[in-house]
């Protein structure tokens, strides 16, 4: 991993304080990254949608899911008083989240296993987040963006933080073991639709696809499975589910 212009810093970053920056600009007439940033966000979603192409078609798969989470959480963020800027901002950024399991360093057909993955293959797939920041890095280098596109909140802090951290628990348990105080509302709010919409996907080895309320209450941990039991926030939780009813 490079990490030498600017998204590392989101490692550092105070992720409470994202709350705040989010809200600090509207990406979709920023004259610092606009018209460019359109461009290369196109450019990377037909990216993704391209990934496996004539192998699994695994891009369209990962764009489905992408558009939905953002979606999801552009909408549920203003039913939370968030503005409209930084809803579209959420939505902009989160569409870009999954970015990094078209590196490289991984065999496609890693994201469509037919059996359950094995803990090594798990450990592996847990990388498409820092790895999706060196792709992004690579990317902007193809376009000889400026410092201060590089240093604008939306592409030096926003994208990144989305992308490191969805998969953060307030537990710790998370990909990065974050404290339930270091996880902000924003990024609370990020892992609670990109987890419901991973378990609303009917994977290989299950028989059905889970209900939306099935979906919510596995992440309440209110039945015989706990497996979220302490990962997301319970207040958000509640909220979540009066969303989507």
């Amino acid at each position: 991993m490079t990490g030498t212009k600017y998204s590392y810093d989101a490692l550092n970053f105070d992720l409470c304080a994202l709350d705040d920056v989010i809200e600090s600009y509207d990406v979709s007439n920023d004259p610092i990254l606009q018209p460019l940033w359109a461009q290369i966000s196109s450019d990377l979603w037909h990216e993704i949608g391209a990934y496996g192409q004539g192998v699994n078609d695994y891009g369209e798969v990962m764009q489905g899911h992408l558009e939905r989470i953002s979606a999801d959480g552009r909408d549920f963020m203003k039913q939370l008083g968030y503005s409209d800027a930084a809803a579209n901002n959420f939505y902009d950024a989160f569409k870009l989240s999954d970015i990094g399991k078209l590196h490289a360093d991984y065999d496609v057909g890693i994201w469509s296993l037919p059996h359950r993955p094995t803990e090594e293959e798990r450990a592996e797939k847990r990388k498409h987040t820092l790895r999706g920041v060196d792709y992004l890095e690579a990317a902007y280098a193809r376009y000889g963006v400026s410092d201060a596109f590089l240093n604008h909140p939306h592409i030096k802090i926003v994208i990144p933080a989305l992308m490191l951290y969805h998969h953060e628990r307030l537990d710790g348990k998370g990909y990065s073991q974050k404290s339930a105080n270091q996880l902000g509302r924003t990024i609370r709010m990020a892992c609670i639709v990109d987890a419901y919409d991973g378990d609303r996907i009917q994977r290989p080895h299950q028989p059905a696809k889970r209900t939306p309320i099935e979906a919510i209450e596995r992440m309440m941990a209110l039945g015989d499975d706990k497996k979220y039991t302490g990962a997301f926030d319970p207040n958000l939780l509640i909220a979540f589910k009066a969303y989507k009813s």
